[in-house]
């Protein structure tokens, strides 16, 4: 029998159900871009590594094997912050057993919890692609990213260009220029365009249209199947990015040192009359490599 004695811990359960199912009813872009990782650190140090040169005919290299050096990269340090949001329900609720009324609530607080993390965070790097910083201390994309710590060249990742099928392939093949420390050939697949609400149509005639779009000739549309479209709900209008997927999912990363979960406290409180409810979370998001990213900021 649901009385009010067990109907605490009834809630809880279904507190922590409702969450879980609101939150999963959502667009998960954390997933889509980030290579999401457990930690049980208070924070992750990754070190970069430059690569090594290619093999050497015996005979250069004195009828022995040729060894060679890793240079060393840049290192990229995560260090986990803590995030909150509580949830208070009236003795009253408990007392007439208004189940609804706290679900409804629950809703609230996985909401709050979901756009914290997708809207403030997940998008951050995006968001903020001028100005927020990786490891070789220059913004996410920069016109002047070196080569590495022992190489002062450097290359870009940053312009403004419109989204046209031109500059789609414009961009595209900026990005298969680049080149590692070494000045090396780096294998870039630009394969997904990542874009705003208002882009969104734009992208879809250019990745998706049997014949090349905006022309009268009707030849053949070179990008439809390579590129996937991504709307990112939560992305600033007037910027859109192209990347590698594959790199992305190495390099993007996002730790998840507490994954935040609803948790009650064990009494009620005396003056107030309530029982609080909560939902805490640790984590830290970043990049060891820009590479796999090329960022456009029309407006």
């Amino acid at each position: 029998m649901l009385n009010r004695e067990n109907f605490s811990e009834f809630l809880l359960a279904n507190i922590r159900d409702t969450f879980t199912t609101q939150i999963e009813s959502m667009p998960d872009y954390k997933k889509a871009f980030y290579n999401v990782m457990t930690s049980k650190k208070a924070q992750e140090m990754n070190h970069g590594m430059g690569v090594m040169s290619k093999m050497k005919k015996w005979s250069d290299s004195g009828s022995q094997v040729y060894y060679d050096e890793v240079r060393a990269g840049y290192p990229a340090l995560y260090v986990m912050e803590k995030f909150s949001i509580g949830l208070p329900i009236e003795r009253e609720w408990l007392d007439d057993i208004q189940y609804e009324k706290v679900k409804d609530q629950t809703k609230t607080i996985a909401d709050s919890v979901y756009y914290s993390i997708q809207e403030d965070h997940v998008a951050e790097p995006f968001n903020k692609c001028e100005s927020f910083l990786g490891p070789d201390d220059k913004a996410l994309c920069a016109t002047d990213h070196p080569l590495g710590p022992d190489n002062s060249s450097t290359q870009s990742n940053k312009g403004t260009y419109a989204l046209t099928p031109d500059n789609v392939e414009t961009v595209r093949n900026l990005m298969k220029a680049w080149v590692n420390d070494r000045g090396g050939k780096v294998l870039i697949n630009p394969n997904m365009l990542i874009v705003p609400k208002e882009y969104r149509k734009a992208a879809k005639i250019i990745a998706d249209t049997d014949n090349e779009p905006f022309t009268t000739d009707y030849g053949v549309n070179v990008w439809k199947g390579a590129l996937d479209v991504v709307e990112f709900d939560f992305l600033n209008p007037g910027v859109w990015f192209m990347v590698d997927k594959n790199r992305m999912k190495r390099f993007l990363k996002w730790y998840d040192r507490r994954k935040p979960t609803v948790e009650k406290d064990g009494k009620e409180d005396f003056d107030s009359e309530v029982i609080k409810y909560k939902a805490v979370g640790r984590w830290q998001k970043g990049f060891d490599d820009w590479s796999f990213i090329y960022g456009n900021i029309v407006s």
